[in-house]
C-alpha cells in the first residue's frame, strides 16, 4: 500500500472520529456546551442539533469503506470529499451572508481541511494507479 493511500485512510478515519466526537457531544453530553464551545449561538431547542448529529454519524459510516479501499469503493471515496466540501462551503457562505453565527466558519474550516487533504490524496492515489496500469 502506498504512502498516499495510508495517509488517505488515516485522514478519513480522523474525520470520522471528529464527526462522531461532535455528534456524541451533542447527543449524549451537553448540546448547549457544544454550541457555546464552537460559538454557534444559543438556542432554546437543540432538536436540530440532535438531528444533524444523527445524520452526521450515518454519513460518516459511508466514509469507512472508501478509507480502506478507495478503488473498490470509488463512489464512496469521491462522495466523502463532496460530503466535506459542500457543507464547508455552506458554512462559509452562511456566515458571510449572516444566515449563520460566525462560529459556523470554524466548522467550515474543519470540513474544508479534511476535504482538501482527502481530495489531494485521492487524486494522487488515482493518478498513481493509472500510471501503474498503463
Amino acid at each position: 500500500m502506498s504512502t498516499e493511500r495510508k495517509l488517505f485512510c488515516i485522514v478519513v478515519w480522523l474525520g470520522v472520529i471528529a464527526n462522531w466526537g461532535f455528534a456524541i457531544w451533542a447527543i449524549l453530553l451537553d448540546p448547549h456546551s457544544l454550541l457555546a464551545f464552537f460559538k454557534l449561538g444559543d438556542v432554546e431547542s437543540t432538536v436540530w442539533l440532535y438531528n444533524y448529529s444523527i445524520l452526521l454519524m450515518i454519513l460518516s459510516l459511508f466514509y469507512i469503506p472508501a478509507a480502506h479501499d478507495p478503488f473498490r469503493y470509488f463512489a464512496n471515496a469521491w462522495l466523502l470529499i463532496i460530503g466535506r466540501l459542500v457543507p464547508a462551503s455552506t458554512f462559509f457562505l452562511g456566515t458571510a451572508l449572516h444566515f449563520m453565527p460566525a462560529g459556523f466558519a470554524k466548522l467550515g474550516i474543519g470540513d474544508s481541511a479534511f476535504g482538501i487533504i482527502e481530495l489531494i490524496l485521492l487524486i494522487r492515489i488515482m493518478r498513481a494507479r493509472n500510471t501503474a496500469s498503463a
